[in-house]
């Protein structure tokens, strides 16, 4: 091919891009004339009106647009629970009046610059489009489901759980379905003059809201306090029986007041004392007797036994609980027995027959000692009392104190107020009918080295038990004195019932 070919087919290549080129710019200035004529009476593409795509549309296709979903418009609520509910806008004479609106939007729109708004999304919103009769939209917001008190349910705050083995707990806070009445029917408006399709009341913020939550400091605190006080455990051992004391009693004792504060009733803590006491208190009760006469024999009156301290005990439990204290209990005592049981005198007590003038020590079940004595005279009103008492303490070398006297002895030991048992070394004899007319003030006298034996073996608290038993007296004179010493000891004797008395405390 010679280059006069080769150029002339170069010319015509040119020419043909040329022109090519020159077709395209014609087609893009008359596609571009064309969008503007369009666009003169067009909306923009994404032009939303009222919710309602309108991209390219006429004002006369957009308003037949319109007026449809204006006829068959529907707003659905959404609720928590994912129930829906609609208001038909059929039922609430929904329409809409389009007035000089689409028209003015069109105008405003310059159709030579529609190729700026491709891409771009426009909303507009025209509340004067929209109308509607307002009370029958308030009376289908009252007729909805959400409003129904038969059907909601309240918002319960977080709060602590009944009691349980495992202690308190917080129990969750409850949503609810209660809804903010006037918030949900000015959403409700806005929506409906808006043209909206759709609300949310949970994204609208329109329940009522708990207003205690799990993670409250006093909830969290108040629970804290509670498992303290029930986490209480007192055992008590009453011999071969076990009282506990613990969160299933306590928690019945407990109430929060309006300030979110503990309350035990301390009332319900006198009661439980006041069990404890009816239970195992012996003081002063009817007690069945075996004697050393081998007569069995019912005893009354005395002070012996246990006896609750009840305000010193009510105090400490009320203490122990709050402290969420978890031990033995050993109850507070005014006094206390050898044992507990229906024998809470044991093995080891002073057993004393008035009758016999006579009396027996046992310690721990061995017999110590055994001695006639001389009791209160009997003539003068100071029978010893019978009953069933403890000894109160043992002093060496006490001054017995009356009116006018005072007696020193070597071993005191009272057991009735201010009758004991101590020697009388002013006697020469004991037992027999003495304290009939020649008795003490009370007193139990004892020979000294008798009282001294029972003072080194005996100690605060053993059992004194005084009787009376029919047919043990012993009033068989055993030695023969002359008149003369008879006199003497009658004199004697009666010195002793003039300087014998009682401990003073």
């Amino acid at each position: 091919m010679n280059s006069r070919t080769t150029k002339k087919r170069s010319f015509l290549s040119n020419r043909l891009l040329i022109g090519s080129f020159l077709t395209l710019i014609v087609i893009l200035v008359a596609g571009y004339f064309l969008a503007v004529k369009y666009y003169s009476n067009h909306y923009y593409k994404n032009t939303i009106i009222n919710g309602i795509d309108c991209s390219n549309k006429t004002v006369e296709e957009a308003m037949k647009l319109l007026k449809y979903e204006a006829d068959n418009y529907v707003l659905t609520i959404k609720e928590r629970g994912d129930i829906e509910e609609q208001i038909l806008g059929s039922d609430i004479d929904f329409t809409i009046t389009f007035g000089n609106s689409l028209e003015d939007l069109i105008e405003k729109q310059s159709p030579f610059k529609w190729f700026t708004a491709f891409g771009k999304k426009a909303e507009y919103e025209f509340s004067s489009m929209v109308s509607y009769d307002e009370e029958k939209l308030k009376q289908k917001i009252n007729e909805l489901d959400a409003f129904d008190p038969a059907i909601f349910v309240e918002p319960e705050n977080a709060h602590i759980s009944d009691y349980t083995e495992d202690g308190y707990t917080i129990i969750e806070a409850t949503q609810g379905t209660k809804l903010k009445t006037q918030k949900v029917i000015n959403y409700i408006e806005e929506a409906v003059s808006g043209f909206e399709e759709n609300i949310s009341l949970e994204d609208l913020d329109c329940y009522v809201k708990p207003t205690v939550a799990s993670d409250d400091a006093t909830l969290i605190a108040l629970r804290d306090t509670l498992n303290q006080y029930t986490s209480t455990v007192l055992t008590y051992h009453f011999g071969d029986v076990t009282e506990v004391l613990d969160g299933s009693t306590i928690h019945t004792w407990l109430s929060v007041d309006e300030d979110n504060q503990v309350v035990l009733d301390e009332e319900k803590v006198k009661d439980y004392v006041d069990y404890i006491g009816k239970n195992y208190n012996s003081f002063g009760r009817k007690r069945t007797f075996k004697t050393s006469y081998d007569k069995t024999i019912t005893i009354v009156g005395g002070d012996y036994g246990w006896w609750l301290n009840r305000v010193a005990e009510r105090q400490e439990i009320i203490e122990a609980i709050k402290s969420g204290t978890q031990a033995v209990k050993q109850p507070n005592y005014y006094q206390t027995a050898q044992q507990y049981g229906s024998d809470d005198i044991g093995n080891t007590y002073v057993e004393i027959n008035l009758t016999a003038q006579h009396l027996f020590y046992y310690k721990d079940g061995k017999k110590i000692t055994e001695s006639d004595f001389v009791s209160g005279n009997v003539a003068r009103g100071h029978a010893t009392p019978v009953g069933t008492y403890g000894i109160t303490y043992k002093e060496r070398e006490a001054t017995l104190v009356g009116e006018d006297y005072e007696t020193p002895v070597q071993y005191w030991m009272p057991f009735n107020g201010n009758i004991g048992l101590h020697d009388a070394n002013w006697r020469t004899d004991f037992g027999k009918d003495i304290y009939l007319t020649k008795g003490s003030h009370g007193c139990i006298n004892l020979p000294p080295k008798v009282a001294k034996l029972i003072y080194e073996n005996i100690s605060k608290g053993t059992a004194v038990v005084c009787y009376e038993l029919a047919g043990t007296e012993n009033y068989e004179v055993k030695d023969k004195k002359t008149n003369k010493d008879t006199k003497k000891e009658t004199k004697k004797d009666n010195n002793a019932d003039n300087t014998e008395a009682s401990r003073n405390d």
